[in-house]
């Protein structure tokens, strides 16, 4: 009986790595995307941007909403920043979605006041309670107002004055574009190793994977900050919702599912700040990947029928490896281990398998992070290649507790939201 559940076990090993490198099809999939059409559409894009595209007349009327909770330090700036956006002041609305309970509201209310004193409409939306946390300051923020687009920035993210003629150009050329997501890039992303292994994983999602669903048509997320949406599909989508840590992913692929798309610009940045240190990265990839699971039980798949076949099949192997493949990876390695102790043989087809799939991974993820710093004209010397070894020990590190995360999202809604503690600059 033993030998039969070790030999079940060992199979179930096998299983995993096996699905693991299904899933890693997809990645193949965006590596052929990025070759065949990547410098040409970056070079449609930035040849776009530069010609101005006409603007709608008269302006629409635009509702910058910045969610706030416990920041004092990121408050004053991100204010500020949204006060000096290029928009007529008549057709600019600025609210800030405050949930703080320190001295961040006090900090809040002196710089609207300051600016309201200028002639801005802005207000100060403080609730009673943090219902469905960053989810539900933002919809109690929807229901205040009836702009038809909302531009929505996390606190430390500061955009250039221009940042709203570039995006609601893009918008009004696209009528079916539920978001233009401008690209996120960091103000400290050399301020030690793990800045620069969290920036180069980051713009290897957003300049190698995003990129390149875009181009493909594959639907991709909004980042939860520093894109402009179309009034109309939050609302046909239903609203946001706190059912996920993830209200981002969550609203999008519901948007997606309603017949909208996406337009993601790579070439327009704004800058935030990363996590300096370990233990504050691994509080935020801990609510990421509780928010992914539980977005991941919830997902619209009749989006699907909205697809052609090979769009429908690379969104359904990057969903699942996202919602997925560490906690697969961690139980191979686990039964690697206890195969081992147990039966050579089991532990040794296992961790060879296991090795296998994860030696596919680091190659095409790379492969992924070198398409994007050529994208982005990063430098690709011998700092490159260690900052490609820094982002494979920090993932590493990370995919326990990242693992742990996608297991409690699937078996829990009532997850605390834990907000990522930022020092500002």
């Amino acid at each position: 009986m033993m030998a039969l559940l070790v030999d079940l076990l060992g199979a179930f090993g096998l299983l995993l790595c096996g699905f693991v490198g299904v899933l890693l099809l997809a990645d193949v999939y965006l590596i052929v995307v990025h070759l065949a059409s990547g410098a040409r559409r970056l070079a449609q894009e930035r040849a776009w941007l530069a010609q101005a595209p006409p603007l709608p007349q008269p302006l629409p009327r635009v509702c910058i909403q910045i969610p706030v909770f416990n920041e004092a330090a990121l408050v004053g700036p991100a204010i500020d920043a949204a006060c000096r956006l290029d928009w007529p002041r008549e057709r600019l609305e600025i609210m800030i979605l405050d949930d703080s309970t320190d001295e961040t509201s006090v900090m809040a209310a002196r710089h609207v006041a300051h600016w309201r004193a200028a002639g801005l409409a802005i207000r100060h939306v403080v609730r009673e309670h943090r219902k469905d946390f960053k989810a539900g300051a933002l919809s109690e923020g929807l229901r205040l107002t009836e702009a038809p687009y909302l531009a929505i920035f996390d606190v430390d993210y500061q955009p250039a004055p221009s940042f709203l003629r570039r995006t609601m150009a893009a918008l009004a050329a696209f009528p079916d574009v539920a978001f233009a997501q401008a690209r996120l890039d960091y103000r400290n992303r050399d301020r030690n190793l793990l800045t620069r292994a969290q920036a180069l994983e980051l713009d290897t999602f957003i300049a190698y994977e995003q990129a390149a669903r875009d181009w493909a048509g594959v639907p991709m997320t909004f980042n939860g900050t520093c894109g402009v949406w179309r009034r109309q599909a939050i609302v046909e989508a239903g609203g946001w919702s706190g059912r996920s840590l993830v209200e981002d992913q969550d609203l999008s692929f519901r948007a997606f599912a309603r017949g909208w798309r996406c337009l993601n610009l790579v070439s327009l940045p704004v800058e935030g700040e990363l996590p300096e240190t370990f233990d504050v990265l691994a509080r935020q990839r801990q609510r990421w990947g509780t928010g992914t699971a539980q977005a991941f039980r919830d997902l619209p798949w009749a989006l699907l029928k909205r697809l052609a076949w090979h769009q429908a099949a690379a969104f359904v192997l990057l969903a699942t490896f996202h919602a997925s493949a560490p906690a697969a990876l961690v139980t191979a390695l686990l039964i690697a281990v206890a195969g081992g102790l147990i039966d050579p043989s089991v532990g040794h087809a296992t961790g060879s398998a296991l090795l296998s799939v994860l030696a596919a991974v680091v190659a095409l993820k790379s492969i992924g992070a070198l398409l994007a710093a050529r994208l982005l004209d990063r430098p690709l010397g011998i700092a490159f290649v260690a900052d490609v070894a820094g982002m494979w020990v920090m993932e590493a590190a990370l995919l326990p507790i990242v693992a742990k995360a996608l297991v409690t999202g699937f078996i829990s809604r009532n997850v605390p939201f834990l907000r990522t503690p930022k020092k500002g600059f």
